[in-house]
Formats: C-alpha cells, sequence, structure tokens
C-alpha cells in the first residue's frame, strides 16, 4: 500500500455547483464592509462595479473547501490584488509610484506595529495581513513576507497575484508544508506551472490576437504541465520517506492548489471580471474597481478622509458605534 493516499489533482470535471463554497453569501457580505472601512471603495457607484467585478465569486471557486472565515480573508486578499492591478494597468503620472514602494513595510512577520498608512491600498493590506498572519506559524509569515517584497521590489506586479497565492493556499486548507517538502527538486517546478495556470486565467492575460480555439488550447496544454508538475511533487513526497504527518500536509496542499487553479480557470470561463451577465465593450477591456459612473478613474491611493468628530449623545453616551470606530 502506498505510504501516501492517493492524490488526483481536481483540474477538470468536477460539476460547477460543487466546486463553489456554500459561504458565498456570507464572504461577499463581509467584503462589501472591508472595502468601505478600508477605503478601497469611496463611492455608491464604485460600490456597484466592485460588486460586477466579482472577486467575491473568484475567492468563492479557489477556495470552495474553505471555512467561512478563512474564505472571508482569502476573499479580502483577492480583493486587494484586484484593486492593486487596476492601479498598475492604469498609472496616472507621479501617483503611479505613490505609496507603491512602502507595501511591504505593512507586512510586518512579527506581528508588530506598520508604518502609519497613508493610501488606501496600505491601510487594506495591513488590516487583511492582521486578519490572515495569526493563524499561520512565524516561518509561513516569514515565507510570505519574502515573496512578496521581493515581487514588490522588483515591480513584478503582474506575478505578485500568483506568487502570493502559493502560500494562501496553505491558510485555505489550514496545513503548512514541512521545510523538507519545499526542498524537493520536484516542488521547485510548482511556481513556473502555477503562475502559468493562474496567469492564462486572468482575462487580462489573454491578447486579442488569439482565437477561441489557440486559447482553449494553450489552457489545457498549461493545465496538462501543471497536473504533471502536482502528480511529481505526490510522488517523490512518497519516495523521501517523510513522515506521515508530511505526506497527508502534502496530499491536502496539492489538492487545495488544484482547486484553486480549477477555480481560476472556471471563474475566466464564466466571463473574469466582467462576468458573463456583463460583457465588456469588445470583451477585453477590463472592469476598473477604481471607476466613477462617468468612467473618471477615482484615485485609490488618495489618502483617507479624517473620521467625523463623535456625534454629541442626549443620553450621555459617547456617540454613535460608528464613531467608536466599530462597523
Amino acid at each position: 500500500m502506498s505510504p501516501v493516499p492517493r492524490y488526483r489533482p481536481p483540474v477538470t470535471d468536477l460539476p460547477e455547483p460543487e466546486r463553489v463554497s456554500p459561504h458565498l453569501d456570507e464572504a461577499a457580505a463581509f467584503t462589501d464592509r472591508w472595502v468601505r472601512r478600508t477605503g478601497l471603495i469611496q463611492s455608491f457607484s464604485a460600490q456597484r462595479r466592485f460588486r460586477r467585478a466579482r472577486c467575491v465569486d473568484l475567492a468563492a471557486r479557489v477556495a470552495p473547501q474553505a471555512t467561512c472565515p478563512r474564505l472571508q480573508r482569502t476573499a479580502a486578499w483577492i480583493v486587494w490584488f484586484h484593486a492593486l492591478d487596476d492601479r498598475c494597468r492604469h498609472p496616472r503620472g507621479e501617483e503611479y509610484a505613490f505609496g507603491f514602494g512602502a507595501l511591504p513595510d505593512f507586512l510586518p512577520p512579527d506581528g508588530g506595529p506598520t508604518p502609519p498608512a497613508r493610501t488606501a491600498l496600505q491601510r487594506a493590506l495591513a488590516d487583511v495581513w492582521r486578519m490572515t498572519a495569526p493563524a499561520m506559524s512565524p516561518a509561513w509569515r516569514e515565507r510570505f513576507a519574502a515573496r512578496f517584497r521581493e515581487l514588490a521590489d522588483r515591480r513584478l506586479w503582474d506575478a505578485l497575484a500568483a506568487g502570493s497565492a502559493l502560500d494562501l493556499v496553505e491558510y485555505v486548507c489550514e496545513r503548512e508544508l514541512p521545510a523538507p517538502v519545499r526542498g524537493l527538486a520536484s516542488f521547485r517546478s510548482v511556481s513556473g506551472a502555477a503562475t502559468a495556470v493562474l496567469a492564462r486565467g486572468g482575462a487580462e492575460a489573454e491578447t486579442e490576437a488569439e482565437t477561441e480555439a489557440e486559447k482553449e488550447a494553450a489552457a489545457e496544454a498549461e493545465a496538462e504541465a501543471f497536473r504533471g508538475v502536482l502528480h511529481g511533487v505526490a510522488a517523490e513526497a512518497a519516495r523521501a520517506g517523510l513522515p506521515p504527518a508530511a505526506l497527508s500536509a502534502v496530499s491536502a496542499y496539492l489538492h487545495a492548489l488544484a482547486l484553486w487553479a480549477d477555480g481560476r480557470l472556471a471563474w475566466a470561463r464564466h466571463g473574469g471580471t466582467a462576468g458573463s451577465g456583463a460583457p465588456e465593450p469588445g470583451g477585453h477591456r477590463p472592469l476598473l474597481l477604481a471607476d466613477d459612473v462617468t468612467c473618471v478613474p477615482v484615485d485609490l491611493l488618495r489618502p483617507r478622509r479624517p473620521a467625523p468628530p463623535p456625534v454629541p449623545s442626549t443620553s450621555g453616551g459617547a456617540g454613535t458605534a460608528l464613531h467608536r470606530g466599530r462597523e
């Protein structure tokens, strides 16, 4: 009998409803509150566009097995990466650089204090890190922060979401990979193969010159290569004589990573950020989270306005819960 549980990456043919989290509605309600609280969304029209972007639907597809709290926080990460992507793809002069270089400072691996947030992106990043990091080990936090800083320092914004997903998968499945697994030769191939699949899953990664048949062929080739890499990791881990706990973590991680890739590709097939019911003109223009109703970009990097002073209370209280810093 094999010392590792039999593993078969999904990456195709599970029934669609089985790959969408049952906690979708709770995650949607959570992110609606979160984007307002952090300032990523600053108008009603931007809120409507945010909902049309279907970021929470993406989260429910890439993490269908996550518990409700972990799905909510995974959805917040996905929203944040979409907001960053919008800014990177639509720079406006000097505003492009404002605040970007300091983003890694808002991921303290030791859980210590962060610099004062000057922008909505910084504030939201610090907040989602505060919600996520305590559930993970110091080694995971160091690894996530180091990967984030490396890609941010090199301004590889396109690769940042895909690279971070490799670590967020551990958060989703609640199993961290031990260091010996990361040292396997086959595991070092995971990053490149996963990045290719996850990038292909984004509608923005496809060129207008590609026909539908070419897109499907490219996606299938990348998915097949990805399946081979995952099988290779499982097989090498079994041969390496790792303890049962490590083999169980490998199996859980590979399954969760395959589900993440499946969900990303399925979300793209359903229309990506535009949604199947709301295609953008020509089918190629991305839906900006930062556009207002007149299509004038709203500055996501604008510092948040100071909170209004407490409302005097005739009952002698300190004002409303909102003015005391709670929702």
